[in-house]
Protein backbone atom coordinates (compact mmCIF):
# COMPACT_ATOMS: atom_id res chain seq x y z
CA UNK A 1 0.00 0.00 0.00
CA UNK A 2 1.45 3.90 -0.66
CA UNK A 3 -0.39 5.20 1.94
CA UNK A 4 0.31 9.09 1.74
CA UNK A 5 2.25 8.44 -1.46
CA UNK A 6 4.08 11.78 -1.14
CA UNK A 7 1.42 13.72 0.22
CA UNK A 8 2.41 16.77 2.01
CA UNK A 9 1.87 16.36 5.50
CA UNK A 10 1.05 19.40 8.17
CA UNK A 11 0.71 18.48 12.18
CA UNK A 12 0.62 21.15 14.39
CA UNK A 13 2.14 19.14 17.27
CA UNK A 14 4.01 20.77 19.77
CA UNK A 15 5.18 18.59 22.84
CA UNK A 16 5.51 15.27 20.59
CA UNK A 17 6.54 16.97 17.72
CA UNK A 18 9.38 14.48 16.41
CA UNK A 19 7.40 11.30 16.91
CA UNK A 20 4.43 13.01 14.56
CA UNK A 21 7.26 13.88 11.90
CA UNK A 22 8.64 10.09 12.36
CA UNK A 23 4.87 8.20 12.24
CA UNK A 24 4.38 10.66 9.18
CA UNK A 25 7.51 9.73 6.82
CA UNK A 26 6.83 6.43 7.76
CA UNK A 27 3.39 6.14 6.10
CA UNK A 28 5.11 7.95 2.88
CA UNK A 29 3.85 11.11 3.63
CA UNK A 30 6.19 14.31 3.47
CA UNK A 31 6.42 15.57 7.31
CA UNK A 32 6.00 19.29 7.90
CA UNK A 33 5.05 20.16 11.75
CA UNK A 34 4.66 23.33 12.97
CA UNK A 35 4.31 23.59 17.18
CA UNK A 36 1.38 25.84 17.39
CA UNK A 37 1.60 26.07 21.30
CA UNK A 38 2.74 25.76 24.85
CA UNK A 39 1.19 24.98 27.87
CA UNK A 40 1.80 28.22 30.25
CA UNK A 41 1.71 27.01 34.38
CA UNK A 42 -0.43 29.25 36.47
CA UNK A 43 -0.12 30.83 39.84
CA UNK A 44 -1.88 28.35 41.88
CA UNK A 45 -1.18 29.60 45.51
CA UNK A 46 -4.80 31.03 46.07
CA UNK A 47 -6.71 28.33 44.07
CA UNK A 48 -5.14 25.46 45.94
CA UNK A 49 -5.75 27.70 49.28
CA UNK A 50 -10.09 28.06 48.81
CA UNK A 51 -9.67 24.41 47.74
CA UNK A 52 -7.91 23.06 50.25
CA UNK A 53 -10.62 24.84 53.00
CA UNK A 54 -13.30 23.64 50.86
CA UNK A 55 -11.59 20.21 51.24
CA UNK A 56 -11.10 20.20 54.62
CA UNK A 57 -14.64 21.71 55.31
CA UNK A 58 -15.53 18.64 53.41
CA UNK A 59 -17.46 20.58 51.12
CA UNK A 60 -15.77 19.57 47.88
CA UNK A 61 -18.53 17.16 46.55
CA UNK A 62 -16.73 15.88 43.06
CA UNK A 63 -13.25 17.21 41.57
CA UNK A 64 -13.70 16.67 37.69
CA UNK A 65 -9.63 16.31 35.98
CA UNK A 66 -10.30 17.10 32.41
CA UNK A 67 -6.51 16.04 31.57
CA UNK A 68 -3.53 14.21 32.55
CA UNK A 69 -1.43 17.49 32.33
CA UNK A 70 -3.67 19.20 34.84
CA UNK A 71 -4.47 16.65 37.47
CA UNK A 72 -0.48 15.77 37.83
CA UNK A 73 0.31 19.69 38.18
CA UNK A 74 -2.59 20.56 40.57
CA UNK A 75 -1.90 16.88 42.42
CA UNK A 76 2.20 17.99 43.30
CA UNK A 77 1.04 21.45 44.14
CA UNK A 78 -1.47 19.69 46.19
CA UNK A 79 1.12 17.39 48.09
CA UNK A 80 3.40 20.34 48.56
CA UNK A 81 1.18 22.00 50.71
CA UNK A 82 0.46 19.11 53.17
CA UNK A 83 0.93 14.77 52.20
CA UNK A 84 -2.67 14.65 54.25
CA UNK A 85 -4.65 16.59 51.52
CA UNK A 86 -4.25 13.48 49.06
CA UNK A 87 -6.28 11.19 52.32
CA UNK A 88 -8.74 13.47 52.33
CA UNK A 89 -9.28 13.58 48.49
CA UNK A 90 -9.61 9.71 48.54
CA UNK A 91 -13.13 10.30 49.94
CA UNK A 92 -14.04 13.07 47.02
CA UNK A 93 -15.63 11.10 43.64
CA UNK A 94 -12.94 11.92 41.19
CA UNK A 95 -14.38 12.05 37.50
CA UNK A 96 -12.08 11.35 34.66
CA UNK A 97 -12.01 12.36 31.16
CA UNK A 98 -10.48 9.77 29.68
CA UNK A 99 -7.37 7.44 30.65
CA UNK A 100 -4.43 10.23 30.90
CA UNK A 101 -6.17 11.97 33.69
CA UNK A 102 -6.94 8.76 34.90
CA UNK A 103 -3.34 7.33 34.92
CA UNK A 104 -2.42 10.48 36.58
CA UNK A 105 -4.58 10.19 39.77
CA UNK A 106 -3.23 6.67 39.39
CA UNK A 107 0.18 7.98 40.14
CA UNK A 108 -0.70 9.99 43.30
CA UNK A 109 -2.97 6.37 44.88
CA UNK A 110 -5.91 7.46 44.04
CA UNK A 111 -8.85 6.02 42.05
CA UNK A 112 -11.26 7.84 39.16
CA UNK A 113 -14.46 7.28 37.45
CA UNK A 114 -13.77 6.97 33.47
CA UNK A 115 -16.62 8.76 31.86
CA UNK A 116 -18.28 7.10 28.84
CA UNK A 117 -16.25 7.86 25.36
CA UNK A 118 -16.30 9.96 23.22
CA UNK A 119 -14.66 11.65 26.75
CA UNK A 120 -15.80 15.05 25.84
CA UNK A 121 -17.31 17.60 27.84
CA UNK A 122 -20.48 16.68 27.53
CA UNK A 123 -19.69 13.42 29.29
CA UNK A 124 -18.12 14.99 32.34
CA UNK A 125 -21.21 17.21 32.59
CA UNK A 126 -23.22 14.62 32.58
CA UNK A 127 -21.73 12.57 35.39
CA UNK A 128 -21.29 15.35 37.39
CA UNK A 129 -25.35 15.86 36.83
CA UNK A 130 -26.16 12.43 37.53
CA UNK A 131 -24.09 12.03 40.59
CA UNK A 132 -24.54 15.12 42.16
CA UNK A 133 -27.70 16.94 44.04
CA UNK A 134 -28.88 20.62 43.89
CA UNK A 135 -26.40 22.67 46.08
CA UNK A 136 -23.53 20.41 45.98
CA UNK A 137 -20.34 21.45 45.01
CA UNK A 138 -18.24 20.50 41.80
CA UNK A 139 -14.40 21.42 41.04
CA UNK A 140 -13.28 21.13 37.71
CA UNK A 141 -9.70 21.38 37.15
CA UNK A 142 -9.14 23.64 33.84
CA UNK A 143 -6.88 22.55 30.50
CA UNK A 144 -5.86 25.21 28.17
CA UNK A 145 -8.82 27.00 27.28
CA UNK A 146 -11.55 27.69 30.14
CA UNK A 147 -14.44 25.40 31.08
CA UNK A 148 -17.10 25.63 28.40
CA UNK A 149 -19.56 28.00 29.22
CA UNK A 150 -22.09 25.48 28.00
CA UNK A 151 -21.15 22.99 30.96
CA UNK A 152 -21.87 25.84 32.97
CA UNK A 153 -24.71 26.66 32.20
CA UNK A 154 -25.90 23.27 32.32
CA UNK A 155 -24.78 22.77 35.81
CA UNK A 156 -26.21 25.76 37.23
CA UNK A 157 -29.81 24.84 36.11
CA UNK A 158 -29.07 21.39 37.51
CA UNK A 159 -28.21 23.81 40.98
CA UNK A 160 -25.23 22.50 41.08
CA UNK A 161 -22.27 24.94 42.33
CA UNK A 162 -19.24 24.97 40.38
CA UNK A 163 -15.07 26.16 40.60
CA UNK A 164 -13.08 26.27 38.13
CA UNK A 165 -9.61 25.83 38.37
CA UNK A 166 -7.40 26.91 35.77
CA UNK A 167 -4.04 24.82 36.16
CA UNK A 168 -2.51 25.90 33.11
CA UNK A 169 -3.39 27.86 29.62
CA UNK A 170 -1.93 27.57 26.03
CA UNK A 171 -0.18 30.10 24.86
CA UNK A 172 1.72 30.46 21.58
CA UNK A 173 5.01 28.84 21.19
CA UNK A 174 8.08 30.63 22.23
CA UNK A 175 9.34 30.26 18.61
CA UNK A 176 6.80 31.12 16.09
CA UNK A 177 8.27 31.39 13.10
CA UNK A 178 7.51 27.33 12.01
CA UNK A 179 3.50 28.21 12.86
CA UNK A 180 4.01 31.38 10.43
CA UNK A 181 5.41 29.44 7.75
CA UNK A 182 2.42 27.03 8.19
CA UNK A 183 0.03 29.05 7.50
CA UNK A 184 1.76 31.27 4.91
CA UNK A 185 2.26 27.73 3.12
CA UNK A 186 -1.77 26.66 3.73
CA UNK A 187 -2.90 30.36 2.51
CA UNK A 188 -0.46 29.38 -0.75
CA UNK A 189 -1.70 25.94 -1.18
CA UNK A 190 0.88 24.03 0.45
CA UNK A 191 0.39 20.79 2.24
CA UNK A 192 -2.49 18.48 0.89
CA UNK A 193 -3.85 17.31 4.85
CA UNK A 194 -3.72 18.77 8.35
CA UNK A 195 -3.77 16.43 11.38
CA UNK A 196 -5.71 18.11 14.73
CA UNK A 197 -4.51 16.32 17.68
CA UNK A 198 -5.88 18.62 19.80
CA UNK A 199 -9.02 21.69 19.55
CA UNK A 200 -6.25 23.95 20.87
CA UNK A 201 -3.82 23.35 17.81
CA UNK A 202 -6.92 24.36 15.38
CA UNK A 203 -7.68 27.40 17.74
CA UNK A 204 -4.08 28.81 18.04
CA UNK A 205 -3.49 28.43 14.01
CA UNK A 206 -6.47 30.77 13.11
CA UNK A 207 -5.32 32.95 15.89
CA UNK A 208 -1.96 32.75 14.53
CA UNK A 209 -3.39 33.38 10.89
CA UNK A 210 -5.64 36.25 12.75
CA UNK A 211 -2.36 38.28 13.92
CA UNK A 212 -0.80 37.88 10.13
CA UNK A 213 -3.92 39.75 9.07
CA UNK A 214 -4.57 36.38 6.96
CA UNK A 215 -7.68 34.58 8.74
CA UNK A 216 -9.90 35.40 6.20
CA UNK A 217 -7.64 33.69 3.42
CA UNK A 218 -6.59 30.84 5.69
CA UNK A 219 -10.30 29.73 6.37
CA UNK A 220 -10.93 29.72 2.57
CA UNK A 221 -7.58 28.02 1.82
CA UNK A 222 -8.62 25.04 4.84
CA UNK A 223 -11.68 24.02 2.92
CA UNK A 224 -9.00 22.27 0.34
CA UNK A 225 -6.92 20.14 2.67
CA UNK A 226 -7.93 16.83 3.79
CA UNK A 227 -8.92 17.68 7.86
CA UNK A 228 -8.22 15.09 10.09
CA UNK A 229 -9.00 14.45 13.77
CA UNK A 230 -7.44 12.78 16.53
CA UNK A 231 -11.00 12.14 18.46
CA UNK A 232 -14.39 13.51 19.19
CA UNK A 233 -13.58 16.65 21.23
CA UNK A 234 -11.14 17.40 19.09
CA UNK A 235 -13.79 17.44 16.45
CA UNK A 236 -16.22 18.96 18.12
CA UNK A 237 -13.16 22.11 19.14
CA UNK A 238 -12.71 22.12 15.36
CA UNK A 239 -16.45 22.27 14.31
CA UNK A 240 -17.05 25.22 16.84
CA UNK A 241 -14.28 26.70 14.91
CA UNK A 242 -16.38 26.52 11.84
CA UNK A 243 -13.77 23.59 10.49
CA UNK A 244 -15.01 20.87 8.50
CA UNK A 245 -13.38 17.85 9.74
CA UNK A 246 -13.04 14.73 6.96
CA UNK A 247 -11.25 11.82 9.17
CA UNK A 248 -11.56 10.99 13.02
CA UNK A 249 -9.15 8.36 14.55
CA UNK A 250 -10.78 5.74 16.51
CA UNK A 251 -9.05 4.70 18.81
CA UNK A 252 -8.15 8.56 19.58
CA UNK A 253 -4.44 7.73 19.26
CA UNK A 254 -1.78 9.49 17.47
CA UNK A 255 -0.01 6.57 15.58
CA UNK A 256 -4.36 5.79 14.43
CA UNK A 257 -4.67 9.42 13.86
CA UNK A 258 -1.27 9.13 11.13
CA UNK A 259 -2.62 5.80 9.73
CA UNK A 260 -6.30 6.53 9.47
CA UNK A 261 -5.27 9.84 7.56
CA UNK A 262 -2.60 7.92 5.13
CA UNK A 263 -5.22 5.35 4.18
CA UNK A 264 -8.47 7.36 3.11
CA UNK A 265 -6.77 11.34 2.67
CA UNK A 266 -5.39 9.89 -0.50
CA UNK A 267 -8.59 8.88 -1.55
CA UNK A 268 -10.06 11.73 -0.44
CA UNK A 269 -7.88 13.91 -2.31
CA UNK A 270 -8.49 12.02 -5.99
CA UNK A 271 -12.37 12.03 -5.59
CA UNK A 272 -12.47 15.57 -5.20
CA UNK A 273 -9.83 16.39 -7.99
CA UNK A 274 -12.49 14.37 -9.68
CA UNK A 275 -15.52 16.00 -9.18
CA UNK A 276 -13.62 19.41 -10.21
CA UNK A 277 -12.38 18.20 -13.29
CA UNK A 278 -15.52 16.00 -13.94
Amino acid sequence: MDWFGGLRVLSLESRRSEEMATLIEKYGGRAVVAPSMREQKLDLTQPLAAFERDLRAGTVSALACMTGVGTRLFLRELVARDPALLELLKGVPLIARGSKPLQALKEFGLTGVNVPRPHTWQEVMEALAGRLERGQHAVILEYGEATPTAMLRELGYAGIRVTSVPVYRCAFPLDTAPLAQAVRDVVLGGPDVLLLSSGTQALHFLKYAEKMGLLDETRAALNRLVLVSIGPACSEAAADLGLRIDLEANPHKMGILVRTAAEHAPGIIAERTLRKTG
